[in-house]
Order: C-alpha cells, then sequence, then structure tokens
C-alpha cells in the first residue's frame, strides 16, 4: 500500500466517478481504475461496488476512506512540521546564562526571539554551578551567553557587547553629588560584588580595575543576583560597579555615576558548540547578533 494509492482511492471515494476523479488527480482513468484494482487486491477486499450507472462505496471502502484521509492528514502535518523544523521555526533551544547577564540585552532578545518564532520552545538554565562551556560542549545547553572575559577550549566564545563600567551607590551616598567619580576615589569604599562563583569574569574585571587604580576593593558582601546586589547597596551597605545597562533595572534609591581612569569593559559573550547548530538555535544566534548591532558591538 503507498500513499499515492491512498490518494487516488480517496479521489474516487468523495466524487464518486471515476472519470471526475481522473480530472482531480490530472490523469488518465485507466491507470486510475488500475491503481485502485491494485489497491483491492493487496487488500483482498472490495473497496467499490461499479455499476454502468454509479460507483459507491462498501463498508470495507468506507473504513478505508476513513484512515486513509487520517493516515494522508498526519502525512501532511509530518511534512509541515519537517519543513519548519528545518527552518528553524520549531524545535528547542537550551539556553544557559549567568545571572549577571539577566539585564541589559538578554531580556531583549528573548523578547524578540519569543515575538518572532513562536514555535520554538526556549529552555533557559541560570544556575550558577553549571559550567557553561562546558554545557555547550558537552550538548546539554545548545547556547549560552555569560559575562566576559569568558573563553573555553571545547566551545566558540564569541563577544557580542562590550559596554562602560559605572559606578553604582546608594542615592544618599556623599559621592552620588557628582557626575564623575575617579576610581580610584573608591578606594576607602566598601564593595558589594557578584560572588565570583556566578560570574568570575565580571567579578575578576573589576578587581583588576581596582588594582590598577592602585587599590584592592573591600569585598563587604557578595551576592548572586543583581536584586540582591542593588539592594544591599540601597539599604547603603556598600557601592559596586556594573555595566551601565544595569541602570534599567535599578531602584528609584540607586543611582549611577560615570567612572573616571576605568580601563576595563564589561563584556557578554555567546558560547556556542563546535559542532553545528540546529536550524533553531541558529535562528537565536542571529537574533542575539542583531540585538547586539542595535547597541553597539566591538
Amino acid at each position: 500500500m503507498e500513499f499515492r494509492q491512498l490518494q487516488l482511492f480517496v479521489a474516487v471515494a468523495e466524487e464518486l466517478h471515476f472519470g471526475r476523479a481522473a480530472i482531480r488527480v490530472g490523469m488518465a482513468q485507466p491507470p486510475l481504475s488500475q491503481q485502485i484494482r491494485r489497491l483491492e487486491a493487496e487488500l483482498g477486499v472490495s473497496l467499490l461496488t461499479r455499476t454502468s450507472r454509479r460507483v459507491a462505496l462498501t463498508a470495507a471502502g468506507s473504513q478505508v476512506l476513513e484512515g486513509a484521509r487520517e493516515l494522508l492528514s498526519r502525512r501532511a502535518d509530518l511534512e509541515s512540521n519537517v519543513r519548519l523544523a528545518a527552518q528553524g521555526e520549531t524545535g528547542v533551544v537550551r539556553l544557559g546564562f549567568s545571572p549577571s547577564t539577566a539585564f541589559g540585552i538578554l531580556p531583549d532578545i528573548i523578547r524578540r526571539f519569543r515575538a518572532e518564532f513562536p514555535g520554538v520552545t526556549l529552555q533557559i538554565d541560570d544556575r550558577d554551578v553549571v559550567d557553561k562551556g562546558l554545557a555547550v560542549a558537552a550538548g546539554d545547553l545548545d547556547l549560552a551567553i555569560v559575562r566576559g572575559p569568558f573563553r573555553h577550549p571545547a566551545a566558540i566564545c564569541e563577544s557580542l557587547l562590550r559596554e562602560p563600567f559605572m559606578l553604582a551607590l546608594s542615592a544618599s551616598h556623599p559621592l552620588a553629588r557628582n557626575a564623575r567619580v575617579a576610581l580610584s576615589a573608591l578606594a576607602d569604599q566598601p564593595f558589594v560584588l557578584f560572588s565570583r562563583a556566578s560570574a568570575p569574569g565580571l567579578h575578576d574585571t573589576i578587581t583588576s580595575m581596582c588594582l590598577g587604580a592602585g587599590f584592592s576593593p573591600d569585598i563587604v558582601q557578595e551576592a548572586g543576583s543583581w536584586s540582591s546586589v542593588v539592594s544591599l547597596i540601597e539599604a547603603g551597605l556598600g557601592i559596586t560597579i556594573a555595566p551601565g545597562s544595569a541602570r534599567a533595572l535599578c531602584p528609584t534609591g540607586v543611582v549611577f555615576r560615570a567612572l573616571e581612569g576605568a580601563m576595563g569593559e564589561a563584556e557578554l559573550v555567546l558560547v556556542e558548540p563546535r559542532r553545528p547548530l540546529s536550524p533553531a538555535a541558529k535562528r537565536f544566534r542571529t537574533i542575539a547578533r542583531q540585538a547586539a548591532d542595535r547597541r553597539g558591538v566591538t
């Protein structure tokens, strides 16, 4: 039994006329009749009763018509789904990111991806304990977006975006009166930073900047999320150095000031495997690059 035979049988069964069915499927009537008889022979039953005046379905023919319609519909659905998957419009993208990337460009990327590709399921993993590079290389994640500098020997690491660092501090802090603050002026200030476990690149870059300005930051508290960092700053526990895009998520009690003498930049890195990406993951990578282009890629 072939799909083509089922298609021809459905045409005859719905038209109940071999001539009209032949016109419908675009073939001559004799080969159409031969295909229907071959199908009957394969099934070992009569599907149609034929007289000089009419064609009618037998009980077996009615059963085959119902099943054939269902099979052909499933085949059409399968073909459609395969095409959509090949075009990256369906499927699953497993995305890893660290808490320090949860502000700025990442929400924009996710929002745009969901709007343009609603048929793709986006599975997000933001656990600190996961080695994002290793997870991507092992196939546990399709892509990851992390704070740089980040390099991994088993993955491709692409710099998406670089932006300046700024000083974040309580609105009531004396330094908040200044539009610009020298990095060296923070030598005696208590710092609240992302833990190194959650954002090693960001943590090390900030520490190196401070060392370059002649002091080691006095880290009085570490936190694993931006919401925790800004809450502690708002409470007056300390200050922090953060990417400028973090301003979008700050409460009214926290202000940002330009930093003078800050040599480093906040980097966002897209991590992908060395093996070929799925079509859906390629779509996500394209959206991420487009979002970075709008913000200004280096």
